[in-house]
């Protein structure tokens, strides 16, 4: 019995774990932070470099048909570079789509100011000498080509009536990563100190997930330390400055981001702002390099990266080491549990290499658990067999006993010696499974290399619940369930789950109270509604290692039974 409630107290705290994990683990308030991390202000406010635009709303074919502008496509992205401003600011995820429908709309990420939620990255100089004519958005700068293909480079330039040329080198590699090489030819005898900046800017709020283990917003890592911050924070504190050797900073969705990349050896100030005019809010995050002086005659130059596009794994870890970026995979929100969601999300993907599919990937994983975990579950199941063994003597001994309590417990307790049975042992795995089990749902709710995986069969989006649910008769009746009823339109798999879990529950010492014993014959039900909205890939998860648990019980009962 004691068994029974230990066993109940370890699931109960797994779900709570997903539910309450903030109030159960709170992390640490981004929000807090130390006078001393925050920069002296320089004088330099790059939200208020470029004019407020009203709001027009027009459709984003027609706002880009009335600019000038350098194309690109390297088969991964496509858009454009407006010559007005010199600003990326029109880009396409040409691999993924809104839908599952192979026919639904490719994801438009970038978009142009005066179109709906505009969005743009741009570099650019700054300066607090008010004498010197510095490009803005207003400026139409000149191009060297008009076609971006992932392998070769563009040169726009822009001259003021100073004697003073700017130009801007820009390249895009094979995958998301645009490189900036922007120049100051100063051929006037007048001198100078200048600023380089990068910047992202974002009009509106996208549509959010807005689950608590999720992060979308404003994000950076400054002096090696990850910052996040909520739309909602930026609202509040209207500007927040930070000085940092290296590091990032950017916007992130769930799926896709923009960051801002210095030099990583390079001092910089990181400042997440907002402002709102014309009834619209606009979020910027952006960079301000080293001051550098330019000289009568001469020229300065300065490198910005820029990253626009989904976050793979992959070609996050790929850019981190490549081009030594701190923290970068930290884009990916792997959470507190990092040391443990990342080599998850690693070893799926190794299997996945050899299978082909997300969904067997998971069952070998939970496989490969049950293997690293064998010989504490191989005690454990013999603990509750043994347990199983003694019901009969512990219901006698509690009619025997009735209200003494105390005397109950003593002879329990010699009972429990005598046999060298541990009521608790049980407990052991499951609660050493709690981190693997949410690390696992941190992976398939936040890596895009989950999003739209198929399984076998019905299951075509392993990150999403169970499509076939029970109020649509498993999909025979083409019904769209209202949101109240969701709960009890769990799928196929839930139930494969539910009923796993009944006959593991058989396997198991039944509680020697006749409550109890009811409570329990309930809870595969209530796990069957509470486990229907979660990803499928979890469920498969779960209904694989309660398969592989009984069999392993199955056969420990036995040996246990043999050997008595």
């Amino acid at each position: 019995m004691e068994n029974q409630k230990n066993l109940f107290l370890a699931i109960a705290i797994s779900m709570a774990i997903i539910f309450g994990f903030q109030l159960i683990m709170p992390q640490p308030d981004p929000i807090e932070r130390n006078a001393s991390d925050i920069v002296t202000d320089t004088g330099i406010d790059l939200s208020q470099t470029t004019p407020q635009t009203i709001i027009t709303f027009e459709d984003k074919e027609k706002v880009l048909s009335t600019s000038k502008r350098v194309t690109f496509n390297n088969g991964k992205i496509s858009g454009s570079i407006n010559l007005s401003g010199a600003i990326i600011d029109d880009l396409v995820l040409l691999e993924y789509r809104k839908l599952l429908d192979i026919n639904s709309e490719k994801i438009n990420f970038l978009n142009p100011v005066g179109s709906k939620d505009a969005y743009s990255l741009d570099t650019g100089w700054v300066t607090t000498d008010t004498n010197i004519h510095l490009p803005d958005s207003a400026s139409v700068w000149s191009t060297s080509g008009s076609y971006l293909d992932g392998k070769n480079s563009v040169i726009l330039t822009w001259s003021n009536d100073q004697n003073m040329t700017f130009e801007k080198t820009i390249s895009l590699d094979e995958n998301y990563l645009f490189q900036v090489e922007q120049k100051i030819v100063n051929k006037s005898e007048l001198m100078f100190e200048a600023f380089p900046y990068g910047l992202s800017k974002r009009k509106g709020e996208p549509e959010m997930q807005e689950f608590f283990i999720l992060h979308e917003g404003p994000m950076s890592v400054t002096d090696s330390v990850l910052k996040e911050y909520s739309y909602e924070d930026l609202r509040e504190d209207k500007k927040i400055k930070f000085s940092s050797l290296g590091g990032w900073i950017g916007i992130t969705d769930k799926y896709w981001q923009t960051a801002i990349i210095p030099d990583q050896n390079e001092a910089i100030q990181q400042t997440f702002s907002y402002n709102s005019a014309n009834n619209e809010d606009s979020y910027q995050t952006d960079v301000v390099g080293s001051k550098i002086s330019v000289g009568s005659n001469s020229q300065v130059s300065h490198n910005f990266k820029l990253f626009a596009g989904p976050k793979i794994v992959r070609v996050i870890d790929g850019y981190m080491k490549e081009f030594g970026i701190k923290e970068f995979d930290r884009s990916v929100d792997f959470g507190w549990l990092y040391f443990l969601t990342k080599p998850i999300f690693n070893v799926l993907i190794f299997i996945h290499g050899y299978v082909g599919n997300f969904g067997y990937a998971i069952m070998l994983f939970t496989l490969l658990m049950r293997i690293c975990f064998f010989p504490l579950a191989q005690q454990s199941f013999k603990s509750m067999a043994k347990m199983k063994k003694l019901a009969p003597e512990m219901k006698r001994l509690k009619e025997q006993y009735g209200d003494d309590k105390s005397g109950l417990q003593k002879e329990m307790m010699a009972l429990y010696k005598k046999e060298k049975a541990n009521p608790i042992a049980g407990c052991l795995p499951i609660l050493l499974q709690i981190p693997v089990f949410f690390a696992l749902y941190k992976v398939l709710f936040v890596t895009i290399e989950m999003r739209h995986a198929p399984f076998i069969g019905w299951i075509h989006d392993l990150s999403a619940p169970d499509p076939l649910g029970l109020l649509t008769a498993f999909g025979l009746f083409d019904w769209n369930v209202p949101g109240l009823l969701q709960i009890l339109n769990v799928g196929i798999w839930p139930i494969l789950m539910g009923i796993s879990m009944f006959l593991q529950q058989k396997l198991n010492p039944q509680p020697v109270d006749k409550v109890q014993a009811k409570i329990f014959m309930f809870l595969p039900i209530v796990f069957t509604f509470v486990l229907g909205g979660f990803a499928a890939g979890l469920v498969i998860y779960w209904t694989t290692n309660n398969v592989l648990s009984m069999a392993q019980q199955y056969v420990i009962q036995r040996q246990v039974n043999k050997s008595s």
